[in-house]
C-alpha cells in the first residue's frame, strides 16, 4: 500500500478491511515542495531573506542605520545567550620563543575562563620603536590549527610589515583537542570539524551556541593583545579565513576594539549556503549555525551592517562552497549601508579566481587593506608577499605534550559550559509547546496503513519512523502480533525520516551520521530559521493523530518509537492528551551525559534548542505525559529520577512482540 501524505489522509479512514498490508511503499513524490523538508526549509529561508532585505533597504539615514545596528546587536547577543562579563587581562603562560631575522614568535597560553587555556602564538616585528598595530587572527578548520601553512605565511608577512599578530587554536583543533586519545596520538573524532559537532550540538539545549564560547576566546585574546605595551590599542585588526572568517565576522561585529576587519571565504547569504552545504560541504559547524540567525533578520549582511562605518574587507573565492553569488549580494547590501554612513570607501571586496582557501590573492589583498586602513599608509602601492617557508608543526607547539589539556591540565570545555549554565539565573520558562514551535500549516506526515480497523472504537497503534533504526514496516512479527490483538496499525514517516527523506538525498550513504550527515545539516538549516527538525516531526505526528482521531474515531491511540523516533513519540505525547500511551525503545533517557568529558556524538536532529534551559531533561518531558503510561524499553542511560507513569525494562520490545501487545492491552 502506498504511503499517504497529509493531503490524502482524509480519504483513508480506518474502515478498510482488516489484514496485514505489507506491499512495498512507493517513494515520496519529488514534485513540488510539499513533503521535501529540504526544499521546505529553503522556501522559508527565501521568505525570511526577502523580509530582511526590505528592512535593510529601507535604511536611508545615519539615524535609521544606528537604530538597525542597535537592533541587530541586541538580537545577536540574545541568540548567544549573552557574553560573559568584563574580565581583566587574562593570565598568560609563556613557553618559548622562536627568533627569525626580522620577526619573533612567542609561544603562550592564555586563560579564556579560569583554568581553561588557549594555546597561541604571538608574531611580532623584531624591532619595535613605537607601538604598532595589533592583529587578532582566528584560525579556520585545519587539523593543526594555528600551524597551518597558509596562516604561517600570512602571519610572518604581517609581522614583517610592522604588525603584531596573535593567532590561536580553536577549541577542538590543533593543541586544543577535547577528546585526545594519547595512546593513538589523535582525536577520538577529528580535529577538523568532528569535535565541533560533539562540543557544539549539546549547547543548543542550553539556549546558547558554540559560537558564544569561540567569540569569547577571541575577545580574551584581544584583552591580552591590547594590554601589550608594544601594541597600539587604538589600531586593532582582525583577519580569518573559512571558520576563522566566521569568527572574524562575529568578533568584529560585536567588539568595537576591532577597527579594521578582513573576512575571508565565509561571507555569502545563508539561504544560498543552506542550499548547497549538504552537497558540497557537509561537515558539521554548529558555531556557524546559530539558532534563529536567519529568522531574527541578521544573516551575513547583518554582520557586515554591524561593521559600518569601520573599514571591512571581504575576501572571496569564485569557486568556493560559500556561494560567490551570495557574497556579491551581501557586499552590495553592505556597500549601500556604508554609503548611507558616508563611508562607502571603507568597505571592499577582493575576488580570487580560486577555490576555498587563504590563497595568495586573498593574502595580498589583506596586506594592502591593512596597510591603508590600519597602518595608515595611504600612498602604499600594490602589496606583495615575501616568500616564507612554513615551519613544521612540532616547532610551533606551545605545549610540551602537544595538547593543552595534558600539559596545562586545562579544564575540559563541556564541563566548563555546563557549570557556567548552572550558575546563570534561569530565564523565564517557556512551555514545551512553545519550544517545539509547532508548524501544522507545513506538516506533511506520510502514513502507511499496515492493519486497518475492522470496526470503530479499536485501538490504533501508530509506529513513528526515524532514521536511526529499522523501518517499522520491516518488523513483520511485531506488526502481526499487534494485528492479532485486534489493533489497527499504522506507520508514520515524519518529514525527512524513512520514506519521507528528501528525494535528492534519499539514498545518501551517511544520511544520519551525527558528525557530517545529511540529516544533521537539515537540522542546522532548521536551527538557522528558528525551527528544529524535532519540532517539525512532532508536528507531523500530531497532525496525523488529529486526523486519525477525527476520521476513524479510534477508542485509544498508542504511539511507538525507537531511538530518534522515541523522542519524537515522547514529545508528541507530552503535548497531546489524545495520545493514551507511548512506547519508546532505545530512548536517550537523559541529555546530561552529553556534557561529560568523555563526549558523546548526538545528531542535531535529536536536539530541541532551549529544552534544558526552559523545561528540563527527558524525564521532565515524560513527566508531562502522566498519568498516561510510558514504556521505556532498553533505554540509553538512566532516568535521573523515578517516574510513576514510566515502566522501564532492559530488553527491547521489538524482540518481544507479545510483551508490547500485552502492555498496550485491549
Amino acid at each position: 500500500m502506498r504511503p499517504v501524505s497529509r493531503r490524502h489522509l482524509l480519504s483513508i479512514g480506518l474502515a478498510a478491511p482488516a489484514g496485514l498490508a505489507m506491499a512495498s511503499a512507493a517513494p515520496p513524490s519529488a514534485s513540488g515542495t510539499t513533503g521535501d523538508v529540504h526544499q521546505q526549509l529553503l522556501d522559508l529561508a527565501a521568505r525570511l531573506e526577502e523580509r530582511r532585505r526590505a528592512r535593510f533597504a529601507a535604511v536611508a539615514s545615519k539615524a535609521e542605520l544606528a537604530k538597525l545596528q542597535t537592533s541587530l546587536r541586541a538580537a545577536f547577543l540574545r541568540l548567544l545567550d549573552g557574553l560573559p562579563g568584563p574580565q581583566d587581562v587574562p593570565q598568560v603562560h609563556k613557553t618559548g620563543i622562536i627568533e627569525a631575522d626580522d620577526y619573533l614568535i612567542e609561544k603562550l597560553a592564555y586563560e579564556s575562563f579560569p583554568g581553561y587555556f588557549v594555546p597561541a602564538l604571538l608574531y611580532k616585528p623584531r624591532k619595535i620603536a613605537a607601538p604598532v598595530p595589533g592583529v587578532l587572527s582566528p584560525c579556520g578548520h585545519s587539523t593543526n590549527g594555528k600551524a597551518a601553512g597558509a596562516y604561517q605565511i600570512l602571519h610572518i608577512n604581517l609581522a614583517r610589515r610592522g604588525y603584531t599578530v596573535l593567532t590561536y587554536d580553536p577549541v577542538g583543533q590543533g593543541e586544543r583537542s577535547q577528546f585526545w586519545d594519547a595512546a593513538r596520538g589523535r582525536s577520538r573524532f577529528n580535529l577538523s570539524c568532528g569535535e565541533h559537532a560533539v562540543l557544539g550540538n549539546p549547547l543548543y539545549l542550553l539556549g546558547t551556541s558554540l559560537a558564544r564560547y569561540r567569540i569569547w576566546d577571541g575577545m580574551r585574546g584581544l584583552d591580552y593583545l591590547t594590554s601589550l605595551p608594544e601594541v597600539d590599542a587604538q589600531r586593532i585588526g582582525c583577519v580569518g579565513n573559512s571558520g576563522g572568517g566566521t569568527l572574524t565576522a562575529y568578533i568584529a561585529a560585536l567588539d568595537p576594539r576591532v577597527t579594521v576587519a578582513a573576512i575571508c571565504c565565509y561571507i555569502t547569504t545563508l539561504r544560498r549556503r543552506m542550499g548547497n552545504r549538504i552537497q558540497q560541504d557537509p561537515s558539521s559547524d554548529p558555531e556557524q549555525d546559530i539558532f534563529g540567525f536567519v529568522s531574527e533578520g541578521i544573516d551575513h549582511a547583518g554582520l557586515l551592517a554591524l561593521r559600518v562605518p569601520r573599514p571591512t574587507l571581504m575576501g572571496v573565492a569564485r569557486f568556493d562552497f560559500f556561494p560567490i553569488e551570495g557574497a556579491r549580494e551581501s557586499f552590495a547590501e553592505a556597500k549601500r549601508l556604508y554609503e548611507v554612513a558616508g563611508a562607502g570607501d571603507r568597505v571592499a571586496i577582493a575576488e580570487a579566481a580560486e577555490r576555498h582557501g587563504l590563497t595568495l590573492p586573498l593574502r595580498t589583498a589583506v596586506y594592502a587593506f591593512f596597510d591603508r586602513w590600519l597602518a595608515g599608509r595611504r600612498d602604499a602601492g600594490p602589496a606583495t608577499e615575501v616568500p616564507a617557508r612554513p615551519r613544521p608543526d612540532k616547532e610551533l607547539l606551545v605545549c610540551s605534550e602537544g595538547q593543552v589539556n595534558r600539559s596545562f591540565r586545562s579544564r575540559h570545555f563541556l564541563p566548563v559550559a555546563w557549570e557556567e549554565f548552572e550558575r546563570k539565573p534561569r530565564a523565564a520558562r517557556v512551555s514545551l509547546r512553545e519550544l517545539l514551535r509547532l508548524d501544522p500549516e507545513q506538516a506533511d506526515p506520510r502514513l502507511t496503513t499496515i492493519s486497518a480497523a475492522a470496526r470503530s472504537g479499536q485501538t490504533a497503534v501508530v509506529c513513528v519512523n526515524g532514521n536511526e533504526a529499522r523501518d517499522w514496516r520491516e518488523e513483520t512479527e511485531l506488526l502481526r502480533a499487534l494485528e492479532r490483538r485486534g489493533h489497527a496499525v499504522l506507520v508514520v514517516d515524519p518529514r525527512g525520516a524513512a520514506q519521507a527523506r528528501p528525494a535528492i538525498f534519499a539514498t545518501a550513504p551517511h544520511y544520519n551520521d551525527p558528525l557530517s550527515g545529511v540529516e544533521e545539516n537539515l537540522a542546522y538549516n532548521a536551527f538557522l530559521l528558528g525551527k528544529s527538525l524535532l519540532g517539525m516531526r512532532v508536528t507531523d505526528v500530531l497532525v496525523a493523530i488529529k486526523m486519525l482521531a477525527s476520521n476513524g474515531k479510534p477508542r485509544r491511540i498508542v504511539l511507538c518509537g525507537r531511538r530518534d523516533a522515541g523522542l519524537v513519540a515522547g514529545l508528541a505525547a507530552a503535548v497531546e492528551p489524545a495520545i493514551d500511551q507511548v512506547a519508546c525503545e532505545e530512548l536517550l533517557l537523559s541529555y546530561r551525559p552529553l556534557f561529560a568529558e568523555r563526549g558523546f556524538p548526538i545528531n542535531a536532529a535529536s536536539i530541541l534548542p532551549g529544552l534544558l534551559q526552559h523545561l528540563g531533561d527527558v524525564a521532565d518531558v515524560l513527566a508531562q505525559v502522566a498519568p498516561r503510561k510510558v514504556l521505556a524499553a532498553a533505554g540509553i542511560g538512566e532516568l535521573p529520577r523515578r517516574l510513576p507513569n514510566v515502566q522501564a525494562i532492559s530488553r527491547p520490545f521489538s524482540t518481544d512482540p507479545q510483551f508490547l501487545a500485552d502492555w498496550i492491552g485491549g
